[in-house]
C-alpha cells in the first residue's frame, strides 16, 4: 500500500509539473512586475534597465512578454543570465517620469536604459532621456512619428528596434508591380485604422515605379461608405480610368469593403479590378474570398532569424507570433548584451550602453555574440524583428513579404 501511494504522488507530481511548464516562463515574467513594481513604489532603481509597458493593450502586452520570456530562455540556454529588469506599467496617456524618483533639483534618475512602450511618444520619451543621462530603446516603434527622429534626437538616445512600416508598404507596393498591377486606384476610409496607412503606400507605389490615378488632385480617394453619392461617383471613376488594382485601406468586414465587394461581384464595375489590401498580417485572415484576385501582406518586415523564432514561438505558444512578440524576444538579446560586458563608451567619451552594437558586422547567433561581449568587444546579432543594423535616431531595415489570394 505505501509503495501505491507512493507511486501515485510520484505521478501527480509529474503530471503537475508538466502542465505548469508550458505557462512557467510566462508566469514569470509576470510575477516580476508585480514584484518590480512594488519596488517601483519605493522609487529605489534597483536594475540596470527599466522595461515599461502598456497598461491596457492586453493583447500586444501578452504578445511581448510572451516574446520577452522565450528570448530569456535563448539567453539561458547559452549560459548567460537574463538582465536584471525594473518592469514598469504605465497608462496609454502616462507620464513616464512619475516612474523615477527625482534628484534634488527635480531630474528623474534613470537605469542606464529604458525600454519605451507600445506607440510611446518620442518627444516624452527623448525629453526624458536628456534629463535623465540614459538611453531609450524603442522596442515597438514602427509608424510615421521615426521620420522625425532626426530633428528630435540631436544627441543619439533613441534606439529603434524595428523596422519602419514603410518597409512592409514598398514590399506590398513591388508585390503589385510584379504581378502586372501597375496603374492603381487608392481608397482609403478615414474612420479606420488602416486609412493612415494610405497616403504612405502612394509614395512607396511611385517610389518603385507604379502610377497612382485620380480624377483631383488628392490621390487618395477617402470615404466611409455612408455617402451614396461618394460611391456612385467612386463607380464611374473606376469604369472610366481602367486601374489594374484597387488599393483599399479599410477593415476587410467594414462598411466600405463590403459596399465596394458588392458593387463589383453584381458587375457595376465594368474592369473588375483586383484589390490590394492595406492591413496587417493579423487581419488577412478577415478578408473574405472573392472572384477576383486579391494581394495581402503575408509577413510583416523581419530579420533573418525571422523563420527560426517563430517555429518556436508556435511550440511553445501554440498559435504564430506577430512583430510585438518578435519585439519582445529581440530585446531579451539586446538586455543580455548590454549587460554581458563592460559598459563601452560612445564618442563623446560618455558611457552608452548600446554603443556594443556594431551594424556594420557580420550577425553572430546569440551565443557567439554574447562570448563577444564577455570579452568588451561589439558585436551585430542575428536579428529577429529586423537586419539589427541597429543606430540612434534611425530605425533598421527589414524583408516582408505579399502574397496573391486566387480568384474563388
Amino acid at each position: 500500500m505505501a509503495l501505491l501511494i507512493k507511486t501515485f504522488l510520484v505521478s501527480a507530481v509529474q503530471r503537475c509539473r508538466e502542465r505548469s511548464l508550458r505557462w512557467r516562463p510566462l508566469l514569470l515574467v509576470l510575477a516580476s512586475v508585480v514584484g518590480c513594481q512594488a519596488m517601483a513604489a519605493s522609487r529605489q532603481i534597483t536594475a540596470p534597465v527599466a522595461l515599461v509597458i502598456p497598461r491596457g493593450l492586453e493583447g500586444a502586452r501578452q504578445s511581448f512578454l510572451q516574446g520577452l520570456s522565450l528570448g530569456e530562455q535563448a539567453v539561458r540556454a547559452c549560459g548567460a543570465t537574463p538582465a536584471p529588469l525594473m518592469i514598469q506599467s504605465l497608462g496609454w496617456d502616462g507620464d513616464p517620469r512619475a516612474l523615477f524618483p527625482t534628484n534634488g533639483e527635480g531630474e528623474p534618475l534613470l537605469p542606464s536604459l529604458v525600454v519605451a512602450p507600445y506607440a510611446a511618444d518620442l518627444r516624452t520619451y527623448s525629453q526624458l532621456a536628456q534629463d535623465g543621462d540614459a538611453r531609450v530603446l524603442l522596442a515597438h516603434q514602427r509608424g510615421s512619428s521615426l521620420d522625425g527622429l532626426t530633428g528630435l534626437d540631436e544627441q543619439g538616445r533613441l534606439w529603434p528596434l524595428l523596422p519602419s512600416r514603410d518597409d512592409d508598404l514598398r514590399a506590398l507596393a513591388q508585390g503589385a508591380l510584379d504581378r502586372g498591377f501597375k496603374r492603381v486606384m487608392v481608397v482609403s476610409d478615414p474612420s479606420s485604422h488602416e486609412g493612415d496607412w494610405s497616403s504612405a503606400f502612394v509614395t512607396q507605389f511611385e517610389g518603385v515605379g507604379g502610377k497612382v490615378l485620380s480624377y483631383t488632385q488628392e490621390k487618395v480617394q477617402e470615404l466611409d461608405g455612408t455617402d451614396s453619392k461618394r460611391l456612385v461617383l467612386l463607380q464611374k471613376d473606376v469604369d472610366w480610368l481602367g486601374p489594374d488594382a484597387i488599393v483599399l485601406a479599410a477593415a476587410p468586414q467594414g462598411r466600405l469593403a463590403g459596399l465596394l465587394s458588392e458593387q463589383q461581384r453584381q458587375g457595376r464595375v465594368g474592369s473588375r479590378p483586383a484589390w490590394v489590401w492595406l492591413i496587417s498580417p493579423a487581419r488577412t485572415a478577415d478578408v473574405p474570398a472573392q472572384s477576383w484576385p486579391q494581394l495581402v501582406l503575408e509577413t510583416p518586415a523581419h530579420g533573418p532569424g525571422w523563420a527560426g523564432f517563430s517555429k518556436r514561438f508556435q511550440q511553445r505558444w501554440g498559435y504564430a507570433p506577430d512583430l510585438v512578440a518578435a519585439a519582445g524576444y529581440e530585446t531579451a538579446g539586446v538586455l543580455a548584451l548590454t549587460t554581458a560586458g563592460p559598459v563601452p563608451l560612445a564618442s563623446d567619451g560618455t558611457q552608452d550602453p548600446l554603443a556594443w552594437v556594431n551594424p556594420t558586422a557580420d550577425p553572430l547567433p546569440l551565443c557567439e555574440a554574447i562570448e563577444r561581449r564577455r570579452k568588451g568587444e561589439s558585436a551585430r546579432l542575428e536579428g529577429v524583428a529586423s537586419d539589427f543594423a541597429l543606430r540612434p535616431g534611425k530605425a533598421p531595415t527589414g524583408v516582408a513579404s505579399s502574397r496573391l489570394i486566387a480568384p474563388q
